[in-house]
């Protein structure tokens, strides 16, 4: 693996606890609407990806091309990646309830 591929990913990671941490914030001041944060996360998301289809295609029939195609890729990234977090917690539930 290269020096930039591990740089990418360390950032990645960084990202992600960012995400969280930041997350794990919004839910200690919205404890009666802890749902609210993930919620808002899917939405932010959502948002934000919508976003980048729309920058990397130019104009919007360009966009309107691409719209199904994006969507059929970020539906089969987070399946993905609900599905590894699903197994990892299942595996394990005691340490990170603990």
């Amino acid at each position: 693996m290269s020096e930039t591929q591990n740089n990418d990913d360390q950032k990645f990671w960084e990202t992600i606890d960012t995400f969280i941490n930041q997350a794990n914030e919004l839910e200690k001041s919205n404890q009666d609407r802890f749902q609210m944060v993930g919620a808002s996360l899917l939405f932010a998301a959502a948002r934000y990806n919508t976003y980048l289809v729309a920058r990397a295609n130019g104009n919007k029939e360009a966009f309107l091309d691409k719209k199904d195609e994006a969507k059929e890729y970020f539906i089969a990234q987070f399946t993905k990646m609900l599905d590894d977090n699903i197994a990892d917690y299942e595996s394990n539930f005691d340490k990170y309830r603990g």
